[in-house]
């Protein structure tokens, strides 16, 4: 239907998309922690990632073959059907790993892959804005849903692996760091730490785009550590704290407040996670669009489209998007503008078993509450 590839090897891909995933639970991703690595626990890894890998790239192919044929020939959504057929035509087509050199191999692979399928999201979501009338919205939202939540199943599965084959090697080099690291996983990750991180690169893009830009205060537990991934925080913070400063700036803009009230980020502990609160002052969110902000909206993309032709936006949205996706190229989410930001935040959060919510005061501002659970400990039982 996509591509005259698939008709050769149809069978293939149904037949491992016939097969049950096999979750694993993230108490299973923490079981290497004791270092140093040994060849017989890279080995392990290695089966299951090439078991499994293969069984979910095959069953995201087999769910654009059920997308409405207008849908499925759209040029965007084609590609990204190309880049996970690809994806599996070269993971599945490894003969059963058995030692250490073959491993290798295997995982350079599989680093390439996971690199070649980081534009996906902004890709479908270009797709799916121009197949709009050929879709209903609730079969939109469950095919991105699906498509996001084994995206992350599939980079979880596939980074762990590939950073616990460079840690061994690393060993092998060099005396064992401090043991702080299990694959993609930081065991004592500081969420004040990188939640500093974010808000400072935020602020040099707010500065960058409106040539103002509010300060921001970090409180509370900042000493609290959990074991995340950090580039999961990191999407997260990001998104949230860019509505954050847009908000402020532009609500300021808009009464002709003399000043931007700062940015507050709060810590808090909790048993087995960690809490954050961003407060802002950017006018809250209108009580008519409050049911609707964790849909996929593909509005403001359409905004950023028209200010990019008429050279100029009010908002971040107004960027090009060859910028945007520079600017987001390093943490692996979708950019401003897409109308993904808080729906795929809230499923990065939900995944490991936290949660994201917005209580909105209109006219004056927004408290984000987000939830992190530590992987290891509390969630044991949660499966991926």
């Amino acid at each position: 239907m996509h591509s005259s590839k698939t008709h050769y090897d149809e069978t293939v891909v149904y037949k491992y998309a016939s097969q049950q995933i096999k979750p694993v639970s993230l108490g299973q991703l923490l079981k290497y922690r004791r270092q140093p690595l040994s060849a017989a626990n890279i080995l392990d890894s290695v089966s299951y990632s090439q078991a499994e890998l293969p069984v979910r790239l095959a069953k995201r192919v087999i769910s654009f073959h059920r997308l409405p044929f207008i849908v499925g020939t759209n040029p965007h959504i084609a590609r990204v059907y190309s880049q996970y057929y690809e994806a599996f035509d070269r993971l599945h087509a490894f003969a059963p790993i058995a030692d250490l050199h073959a491993e290798w191999e295997f995982t350079r692979a599989l680093e390439r892959q996971t690199q070649l399928l980081v534009d996906v999201i902004p890709t479908i979501a270009q797709g799916f804005l121009e197949c709009r009338p050929y879709m209903p919205s609730r079969d939109r939202t469950a095919f991105i849903n699906e498509l996001i939540r084994s995206r992350i199943g599939l980079r979880v599965i596939g980074e762990q692996h590939v950073a616990l084959s460079f840690q061994l090697r690393d060993e092998q080099k060099a005396a064992p760091t401090e043991d702080v690291w299990v694959g993609a996983i930081h065991t004592r990750l500081l969420p004040a730490r990188m939640l500093e991180q974010c808000a400072h690169m935020v602020q040099n893009m707010c500065e960058m785009h409106y040539s103002t830009a509010p300060a921001y205060r970090i409180d509370g537990d900042i000493e609290e550590t959990i074991s995340y991934i950090p580039s999961h925080l990191e999407y997260i913070a990001c998104e949230l704290l860019k509505n954050a400063f847009r908000a402020t700036v532009e609500f300021s803009s808009q009464t002709a407040r003399d000043a931007h009230p700062p940015i507050q980020i709060t810590i808090t502990k909790g048993d087995g996670y960690v809490g954050v609160r961003i407060r802002d002052q950017g006018g809250g969110i209108p009580k008519s669009s409050m049911p609707n902000i964790f849909e996929y909206s593909w509005s403001s993309m359409q905004d950023a489209d028209a200010a990019d032709d008429h050279g100029a936006g009010s908002s971040m949205a107004g960027m090009s998007m060859q910028t945007n996706l520079a600017l987001q190229q390093g943490i692996g989410g979708p950019i401003a503008g897409l109308g993904f930001g808080l729906p795929m935040a809230r499923l990065y959060a939900e995944y490991f078993g936290g949660s994201l919510d917005i209580v909105s005061m209109e006219d004056y501002g927004c408290d984000v509450f987000l939830k992190l659970r530590s992987i290891e400990g509390s969630v044991e039982d949660t499966q991926i």
